[in-house]
């Protein structure tokens, strides 16, 4: 059984914009933007070796590896996308050699796999730097120009240029919108590469396949959750708040795509039960977390008081002894071969889609009204399973049908996501109603699970009577909640269902 990888000693998130400049411009005067009451400058050498695969596997997952000299960061960098002008960046102290510290390998395996990562280029860069404080002498951002000089290695070619990077610190957005006001006024303005290493190897990038039709819809589905189980995968393995959600929900919504799809486009369905392995193997690891903050939450609604101390200790007591186990597990889960052999299956089936017409597809080629009745194939099976959901008076039979119906509710609205393209104004209604119909499903499936718990903890021996007490009236609330959601459930299918027969009728 592997261990948990180490996590590297620092993490920030960076919020950071970059600009393009000429030998010649140099930067307007910032000490009258709002706020800045004072500005210290200096200048700085710094040298950086980027590491990648030889295909750039980091680069084209927008992903940076680097190993810097010079300045106040010296050591080994891991830059990962987080969102608009936002990066996640991770510190390790520099190594007694140039190769890249395993413990920051294993966190990228779902983007490099097994391959090989070398050198890609060397970048140097005299920076010259101006801090923008305020009145306290705080360090609202921070304001450089770059003269920059790279060498990639796969050609030797040699590059200079100018940039300007403005990075937020304790300031906030209004201010880096008032820095690129100014920067605007004196014809600097942002730079159409998101990083150094992107200005200096992007050019070596093929350009993304441009694939019509039915294929197209689905490619650039499975392409982007890809990437979507690329970053969740690291950021599990970082211990990152709802990242095994967020991977979980990535493997979910690749499977259903695949599933629903697969006669349309002639595909393999043998990476349908892959995707589905990984999901189980992460399930236990967030249904933990759900689960412990659902019950905690719940503690407060426990009539006497005096309980709720001992009811939070032992909920807590009983949820980290589990977790502990469910992360092992789940880090297990990403270290096997059997889960590097999913990756490449589902390379493989994205890279086919992108193939000739007719090539991967029997010489059939769909049209994308082909895949609008395939969803409209799996809503009629949900209506089914929906249907079956009244019809019993077993409680436990009931709880199955409607997970069964939760299960294909999801299934269809992955569909739909695959298909909103060819009508945007009414899947985004449609995607609307099943996001209402799905948080009803998840909270039945919710306090159904969490009753299955409070039964295991309330079961174990050696617990005081205030702690078994409250187990109990928590299990008495959630039972209310899942009835609740049971007379619910009919309705808003019959709304969510509504919105959907729009696309194909």
């Amino acid at each position: 059984m592997s261990s948990s990888p180490q996590p590297p000693r620092s993490t920030a998130d960076e919020i950071e914009r970059k600009y393009a400049a000429t030998a010649g411009q140099t930067l307007p005067d910032l000490s009258t933007v709002s706020g800045v009451a004072s500005i210290d400058s200096d200048v700085v050498e710094l040298s950086a070796q980027y590491f990648d695969t030889a295909d750039l596997a980091l680069l084209r997952a927008k992903i940076t590896v680097r190993r810097r000299e010079g300045g106040d960061d010296a050591g080994w960098h891991v830059k990962l996308p987080t969102g608009t002008d936002t990066r996640t960046e991770l510190h390790v102290p520099l190594t007694d050699d140039d190769s890249v510290p395993p413990s920051l390998l294993r966190l990228l395996r779902s983007v490099v796999r097994d391959e090989p990562v070398a050198l890609a280029a060397l970048v140097s860069t005299t920076r010259a730097r101006q801090r923008l404080r305020d009145a306290d002498g705080a360090l609202l951002a921070e304001v450089v120009v770059d003269d920059v000089t790279a060498v990639r290695g796969a050609d030797d070619t040699e590059l200079h240029w100018r940039e300007i990077e403005v990075e937020l610190a304790t300031g906030d957005i209004a201010l880096l919108d008032a820095v690129e006001d100014r920067l605007a006024a004196a014809g600097i303005t942002r730079s159409p590469s998101p990083s150094k290493l992107h200005r200096v190897l992007g050019d070596l990038i093929p350009p993304a396949p441009r694939v019509k039709g039915a294929a197209g819809y689905l490619r650039e589905y499975l392409d982007h959750e890809r990437h979507v189980l690329a970053l969740a995968d690291i950021a599990v393995r970082r211990d990152a708040v709802d990242a095994v959600h967020s991977m979980r929900k990535a493997a979910r919504r690749l499977r259903s795509a695949v599933q629903t799809y697969s006669h349309d486009l002639n595909l393999d369905t043998a990476l349908v039960g892959e995707l589905r392995w990984l999901g189980q193997r992460l399930s236990p690891a967030r249904d933990l977390e759900v689960q412990h903050e659902r019950l905690t939450g719940r503690v407060a609604e426990l009539p006497v008081v005096a309980f709720r101390e001992a009811t939070r200790a032992r909920i807590d007591e009983y949820f980290t002894a589990k977790a502990s186990a469910a992360r092992v597990e789940a880090i297990d889960t990403l270290d096997s071969g059997r889960y590097l052999e999913l990756l490449r299956s589902l390379d493989a089936l994205i890279d086919g889609l992108a193939e000739p017409d007719g090539r991967e597809q029997g010489g059939h080629r769909p049209k994308p009204a082909e895949l609008t009745r395939s969803a409209e194939t799996v809503a009629g099976k949900v209506a089914k399973r929906v249907a079956k959901v009244s019809r019993t008076d077993d409680p436990v039979e009931r709880d199955e049908r409607m997970h069964r119906a939760r299960k294909g509710a999801k299934r269809l609205r992955y569909a739909i996501e695959v298909i909103s393209p060819l009508h945007p104004k009414r899947a985004a209604r449609a995607l609307d109603r099943f996001d209402e119909f799905q948080d009803l499903l998840g909270e039945f499936q919710d306090s159904v699970v969490a009753r299955d718990h409070l039964v295991d903890m309330a079961s174990e021996q050696g617990h005081a009577a205030e702690s078994s007490f409250g187990l109990g009236i928590l299990h008495r609330i959630e039972a209310e909640i899942g009835e609740q959601q049971a007379h619910r459930v009919e309705g808003a299918w019959q709304r969510a269902h509504r919105a959907a027969r729009r696309l194909w009728t």
